[in-house]
């Protein structure tokens, strides 16, 4: 791929970043959430008893940051968070009945967000993009 193409595919993920910041707006009975709160909500709930460090790799954020956003969902009450026996730096995440409560209720935001995003593919194309994010996310 040319720079050219390069730098077009970096400017086009920027303006899809920003497309569904613009879009976005997460409110719930308890409060509104931002877009990372929600991603670490839902990772925490595939993975129960995931770590931050693991948060932290794959978000690409600063630990300060993750710290700072996995304190204020427990804070909130989204998620428990509990040191490991062994080694005190290390903190396990637990969802709350709260969250499970929370995701169900935007369930259907989301999915609409996402059809706003994606209203102009079809089925293949949407297919064809999942792959290609999931082979660049992993």
């Amino acid at each position: 791929m040319s720079k050219l193409n390069t730098r077009n595919v970096c400017r086009y993920i920027y303006l899809l970043n920003a497309k569904i910041d613009h879009l976005v707006e997460f409110r719930t009975k308890y409060g509104a959430l931002s877009r990372e709160q929600l991603y670490i909500i839902e990772m925490v709930a595939e993975e129960p008893g995931i770590t931050q460090k693991t948060l932290i790799g794959r978000l690409k954020r600063e630990q300060t940051s993750i710290s700072r956003a996995v304190q204020k969902l427990v804070d909130q009450n989204y998620l428990i968070k509990r040191q490991h026996h062994d080694d005190m730096r290390a903190s396990y995440l637990e969802v709350t009945a709260q969250s499970v409560e929370t995701l169900d209720e935007l369930e259907e935001k989301i999915c609409e967000v996402t059809d706003d995003v994606l209203e102009k593919l079809d089925r293949d194309e949407k297919k064809a993009l999942t792959d290609i994010l999931e082979k660049i996310h992993l």
